[in-house]
C-alpha cells in the first residue's frame, strides 16, 4: 500500500495594532479572541512618542479585527503589516 501524503503551507494574514494603553491592549485581546481571533499582546520593540509600549498582534482577518475594535470602542493608534 502506498501513502501519499500533501504538505500545505497557510500564508497567514498578520498585522499589528499599536495600541494606546496596556489596558486597552488586554481588553483587545479578549474580545478577539472571545469571537475566534487568534491574536497576542506583545511589549513592541521601539517606544514611539504618544505610544504606551504595547501592541496586538492579530494573526488572520486583520480588517475584520480592527472593525470589531472600532465597534467596541477599544483604541489603537495604528494598524500595520506585520511582514509575514
Amino acid at each position: 500500500m502506498h501513502s501519499c501524503l500533501r504538505s500545505e503551507v497557510m500564508i497567514m494574514d498578520v498585522c499589528i495594532a499599536e495600541m494606546t494603553s496596556y489596558t486597552y491592549a488586554v481588553k483587545g485581546e479578549r474580545l478577539l479572541r472571545s469571537r475566534g481571533y487568534k491574536c497576542k499582546v506583545t511589549r513592541k520593540e521601539k517606544n514611539t512618542a504618544g505610544g504606551c509600549g504595547y501592541q496586538l498582534n492579530i494573526y488572520g482577518h486583520c480588517r475584520e479585527a480592527a472593525a470589531l475594535l472600532e465597534r467596541y470602542a477599544i483604541p489603537y493608534r495604528t494598524l500595520s503589516d506585520g511582514g509575514a
